[in-house]
This record gives C-alpha cells, structure tokens and sequence, in this order.
C-alpha cells in the first residue's frame, strides 16, 4: 500500500478579515494521536493558555481559528503528529487536515498502514500562507 504521511503545500488567502482555519481528523476507527499544531514556531495546539502544562493535543481537532487572512501572508502552519494503531479492526493509521476561511477550503487526506496493532505512525506537515496579490 502506498503511504502519505507528509504534506508541503500552499495555502491561497486574500485581504479579508475572514478568519482562517483548521480542522484535523484522526483516523481510522480506534486509532490513538498526539498533536501538536504551531504557526511560525508558535504552538497554537495544544492552547497554551488553558493549560501551559500539556505538550500534545489527543484525538480529533476540532475547527479552530487561526487568524484572519490579512494577517497570515508569508506564515507558516506546521502540524506534527503521531498516530497509534490501537484498532483490532484495521491498521490504517490516517489523518485529514481540512483548511477553510482562505480563498477556497481545502481538505488533505494523509494515511500509513503499519505492520500491527500498537505501532505508530509520524505525520508532518508544512503549509505556507499566500497571498497571490501581495507576490
């Protein structure tokens, strides 16, 4: 089976005050992850001002402001997770990120399956934020 645990890619904003966001799930049924979501070397996942204690966000993450288009020009979104297969169903390790708020919504579907149940799965990615007008 052919794997795709990285993603480099851009991601196409504009001058609006429309927030952009990020949602990422977790697949398949029953697997496990550690996230930790940062933008320009600031982790924004987990929120370090609820608890400045924990180092990953598990499970699914659920749609979650960024910031607005005019103000991501030139960042970068980096997501690092790291997906365990704890399903006796299947050992497809899987995560989507689905981008939306910029000039169109974009999904980016990732998957790994591992030997067995209990192995792990890294997953990387590298989106940069572009404004086409401001090249």
């Amino acid at each position: 089976m052919i794997t795709k645990t990285t993603l480099d890619t851009l991601y196409l904003i504009n001058d609006s005050n429309r927030m952009v966001s990020v949602e990422i799930v977790i697949g398949d049924q029953g697997q496990t992850s550690s996230l930790i979501v940062s933008l320009n070397d600031e982790v924004i996942v987990p929120d370090p001002n609820s608890n400045p204690s924990e180092t990953a966000h598990s499970g699914n993450l659920p749609k979650t402001a960024i910031k607005e288009n005019k103000l991501l020009h030139g960042k970068n979104l980096k997501i690092q997770a790291v997906i365990t297969d704890t399903s006796k169903e299947t050992n497809i390790t899987s995560l989507t990120v689905k981008l939306s708020g910029g000039f169109i919504t974009r999904t980016y579907p990732l998957y790994k399956m591992v030997d067995k149940e209990g192995e792990s799965a890294d997953y990387y990615c590298y989106i940069e934020f572009t404004n086409s007008t401001k090249l």
